[in-house]
């Protein structure tokens, strides 16, 4: 192929220039890769199935929305394959490797120091859909070329903050999936979400010493008093009553130390919200029997159905007038739940967000609601309930906004735009 190539350029009025890009592909320079990089497949990872296959299920829908714009995908999956069969990519070169909150980005070798990653070439994305604090292990001890793709922005300025190994971090939400079929209304309210008691979550804090133990009932204290605090700022406000200003790794360190705070005051609001809603007579149905198990499971107007995949919870939200959400203390984020009902054509029902509030219009493309001020609810959804015009408005609206924006075929060309411009 060489000669065949060199006896073309001998036949060029330029064979210098030719011979010299010829030297310049054999030798993989920076040209080489520049042409590499386009046609280089993106490397996508699957998982063990948690969270009702939901992160599966995006890492497959990112898979066909890149296809769709004509990139090469490889897929591994790290439940068949083993993660020990992550070493065959070694030495090999993707235009980029992703994962949905993956482990896989902190695998180290024998050695114990150097991450297997540092070893494929091409940049990691890992997708959170948390707080990032809560996977500090992770992130820590992550590759060298190594980004975040995270959903909510109070969340970038905390991981650029205190993960200094991280190369960035963007603002990349989980997108929405169409749903098969046509939207038929049996259902007025229904929230897919399962029932955890942040009673529970009180236990464990009884077990810290009692200096820990009294810092988390204060910081708890905060967040239940000012529900629109994000968990930092709780925090931040905790740390200043104490007189403390501790060094950047000291806090980061607390702070997950102290995470049970923040899973116990999301528990205690999603129930606080469904009590609400409940205690004014309206019907609500859940989709996890773990709802049976919560205080107010002998309400007769709590209707328990199983657990879902997420395929088949868009169906739900298809029959369904109003979608509700509670987001997990996202108070800057979009999560893939609003847009799914959006284009389920149901009314989405969710607590306030920044990223709401600036990428929708309140009473247009969805409605939002105060956790601070939950009287107002009930009043709220009756009143959308009695108005099936106004649910038709909003349901029309919201769908159309998710369709422009925030289906996965624009993430995966939002990340196109990204990697061209690095």
């Amino acid at each position: 192929m060489i000669e065949t190539l060199l006896e073309n350029a001998a036949r060029l009025p330029d064979q210098e220039a030719a011979v010299l890009w010829l030297e310049k592909m054999i030798s993989r320079s920076a040209e080489y890769y520049e042409i590499d990089d386009n046609t280089a497949p993106v490397l996508i990872y699957l998982g063990a199935d948690t969270c009702f296959n939901t992160l599966n299920h995006f890492s497959l829908e990112l898979k066909k929305a890149f296809l769709c714009l004509r990139q090469q995908v490889e897929v591994f999956d790290a439940v068949r394959e083993g993660h020990q069969a992550l070493t065959k990519y070694i030495g090999q070169h993707f235009k980029a490797i992703i994962g949905i909150q993956t482990y896989l980005f902190s695998i180290k070798l024998q050695d114990g120091t150097t991450n297997l990653h540092d070893l494929i070439s091409g940049a990691k994305y890992n997708m959170i859909l948390d707080h990032p604090a809560w996977m500090k292990e992770h992130i820590c001890n992550g590759p060298i070329d190594y980004y975040l793709l995270i959903h909510d922005r109070n969340y970038i300025s905390f991981a650029d903050h205190y993960y200094e190994n991280v190369k960035g971090c963007l603002y990349v939400p989980p997108a929405g999936t169409l749903p098969a079929g046509l939207p038929e209304k049996l259902y007025d309210i229904t929230f897919i979400g399962s029932y955890r008691d942040y009673r529970e979550r009180l236990a464990t804090l009884y077990t810290y010493d009692r200096k820990h133990r009294h810092f988390a009932g204060r910081y708890i204290g905060v967040m239940k008093k000012h529900p629109d605090y994000t968990a930092e700022q709780a925090f931040g406000e905790v740390l200043s009553q104490y007189g403390l200003k501790p060094e950047r790794s000291a806090f980061l360190d607390l702070f997950y130390e102290m995470r049970q705070c923040c899973f116990c005051i999301m528990l205690y609001y999603r129930e606080k919200v469904i009590r609400t809603l409940l205690e004014a007579g309206l019907e609500i149905h859940v989709y996890s029997e773990s709802w049976q198990h919560s205080p107010f499971a002998d309400f007769p107007n709590l209707i328990c159905h199983p657990e879902l995949q997420i395929t088949e919870s868009l169906q739900v939200m298809q029959q369904s007038r109003i979608s509700l959400n509670i987001m997990s203390w996202h108070k800057d984020g979009l999560t893939e739940r609003i847009l799914n009902a959006m284009l389920c054509q149901s009314v989405m029902v969710s607590d306030r967000s920044t990223a709401l509030e600036e990428q929708f219009t309140d009473g247009r493309d969805l409605v939002l609601f105060s956790l601070a001020h939950l009287e107002e609810l009930p009043l709220m959804i009756k009143g959308l309930l009695k108005d099936e015009n106004k649910l038709e408005e909003i349901s029309r609206n919201g769908c159309e906004k998710a369709l422009r924006e925030h289906l996965w075929i624009h993430r995966a060309r939002q990340l196109l735009n990204i990697w061209d411009k690095m």
